[in-house]
């Protein structure tokens, strides 16, 4: 999984994620019990040894945060847009361009 983020540029990989069977639960109890201790880096090392567990790893969360992050970071560029104004007045060419809807 890439933890970076490519949008706007192009469209990230879609990350999978399911929930662990009961034949998993004592790895599952490993990782949690390392996560419990502070164990981070330990613990990051035992579920890239395990690929079969499935949790909410650095990796995942690092790559929810950058996506976020590159969203908004995107969403900031966009031009604001007024989508309609209340006037007396009659609207110029310039705002009926735009698709501003005059009331």
């Amino acid at each position: 999984m890439n933890p970076v983020s490519l949008y706007p540029n192009a469209v990230d990989e879609m990350i999978f994620f399911q929930d662990n069977d009961i034949e998993k639960a004592e790895k599952l109890n490993t990782y949690n019990g390392l996560i419990s201790q502070g164990k981070y880096s330990e613990a990051a090392d035992y579920l890239k040894q395990h690929k079969e567990l499935y949790g909410f790893s650095a990796d995942y969360l690092n790559a929810l945060e950058n996506r976020i992050f590159r969203l908004q970071e995107y969403l900031l560029t966009k031009h604001k847009k007024t989508p309609c104004i209340y006037s007396e007045n009659e609207p110029d060419a310039v705002s009926l361009n735009e698709g501003i809807i005059w009331i």
